[in-house]
């Protein structure tokens, strides 16, 4: 999460957080608005309940796959890039063979 936010927001986001909620029960929602809040202070429009629908609430890991370029004579790699996709559950073999 810290790479995702940086840490000043997240250290931000926490404060509010624990100062808000102190010794009260809470749910997801409420820890997703003090991170979304202290997003919009810093100037950032993040979609945290997509995030959080997808990262805390979804079953599975994402994939990571890298996808770069090579020159074939020299063997030097350019335009590397990391590609993150969600994990599908519905594609998974046991979820096909329930069909």
């Amino acid at each position: 999460m810290i790479f995702f936010l940086g840490k000043d927001l997240l250290k931000d986001g926490l404060k509010t957080y624990f100062a808000k909620y102190k010794f009260k029960n809470t749910e997801l929602k409420d820890f997703i608005a003090e991170l979304a809040a202290a997003a919009k202070r810093a100037g950032m429009s993040i979609d945290f309940e997509a995030w959080s629908d997808s990262w805390l609430t979804k079953a599975g890991c994402a994939s990571i796959k890298i996808d770069y370029d090579r020159d074939a004579a020299s063997g030097v790699i350019s335009n590397l890039k990391l590609v993150q996709t969600p994990y599908n559950i519905e594609n998974t073999p046991e979820n096909r063979l329930r069909r």
